[in-house]
């Protein structure tokens, strides 16, 4: 692997590390427990209390239902830091 192409993928392993400690304080912030988290996106327990944990970020699909159905919320939590 060059060096480059190295460095783009820590970037972007960073971010990914980042990413899943904000989709935790927004999960944590907006439901009750990561059972709760798991009803409304139509996850399983596990996939929920790894989000809850922050040692997952999400799929897609439930950025994207964040984003349609908690806007507010998660424009406000989901953004990097500039």
């Amino acid at each position: 692997m060059s060096p480059r192409k190295f460095s783009q993928r820590n970037k972007v392993l960073t971010y990914r590390q980042q990413f899943a400690g904000r989709w935790s304080d927004f999960i944590r912030t907006n439901f009750e427990s990561p059972e709760h988290a798991a009803m409304i996106f139509g996850v399983d327990g596990s996939t929920a209390k790894k989000w809850w944990a922050g040692s997952h970020a999400p799929s897609g699909f439930a950025v994207g239902y964040a984003y349609e159905h908690f806007r507010d919320q998660a424009q406000r939590q989901l953004k990097a830091a500039a």
